[in-house]
């Protein structure tokens, strides 16, 4: 099993690479030999929707990962609960954000998608798993600079750090460990162990909020915990 290495991303919908929220096609560049597609006239605007990313299609018989999101349900329930306290304003976007990929597929008549948000309990809307990573230092390309993402370890290895070189922290990386961060803006990175161990990244997509118009929140405030716990009372 320590030989095993390699990384998957799920979601239960994403845009496919060059198929963003639109593209306006307005000036061709007759540059690099790009040529302007048969079916689409200049200036004309054109509109993609997401799907559902190919782990998580019905069409895979056994879905193994459609399993795994079904028995992880309690677990991803709880994580977003933690998103709740810790920053309300992102927990509320997410789930907009969610209930919109869920009236969408049904008026696209998307049963693939349709199919995965109803067993979807996170308000994350992308997953990643690495197995047995050694990451240098490095930022992450998704999602927004005030959005915290979150990072859970499972397995059995040798005592690990986690390491935010500008801020001069190191927290210790052990099996079941959850840190919250900005990937986007804190550089990050994570040594060698021995032992299987796999870390588990939630995040949520820029893209999808933005087809919707669900406003990108600031950065969350003591006055949100504030308002939180008057709230609970």
């Amino acid at each position: 099993m320590a030989d095993l290495r390699g990384s998957i991303d799920f979601l239960p919908g994403w845009y496919q690479q060059g198929h963003g929220v639109r593209y306006i096609l307005c000036i061709w560049l007759h540059v690099s030999n790009i040529s302007q597609p048969k079916s689409v006239q200049p200036g004309e605007e054109v509109k993609f929707h997401p799907e559902v990313s190919q782990l998580l299609k019905s069409g895979r018989k056994p879905n193994g990962m459609q399993q795994w999101v079904d028995q992880m349900s309690h677990v991803h329930a709880l994580l977003s609960g933690m998103l709740a306290v810790i920053h309300l304003q992102m927990f509320a976007a997410g789930w907009e954000a969610l209930i919109w990929l869920g009236m969408e597929a049904r008026r696209w008549e998307d049963m693939d998608m349709s199919s995965i948000l109803q067993i979807w309990t996170l308000v994350y809307n992308c997953v990643s798993i690495m197995v047995n990573h050694t990451t240098p230092y490095h930022t992450d390309i998704n999602g927004w600079e005030p959005w915290l993402d979150m990072l859970m370890m499972v397995g059995d290895y040798t005592p690990l750090d986690m390491v935010i070189p500008m801020l001069k922290l190191w927290f210790r990386y052990n099996p079941g460990t959850i840190i919250t961060m900005s990937g986007l803006a804190l550089e990050h990175g994570v040594g060698y162990s021995e032992g299987n161990r796999a870390c588990l990244a939630y995040y949520m997509q820029q893209n999808i909020h933005q087809s919707i118009g669900v406003l990108l929140c600031n950065l969350p405030h003591i006055s949100d915990l504030q308002l939180h716990s008057t709230s609970i009372v």
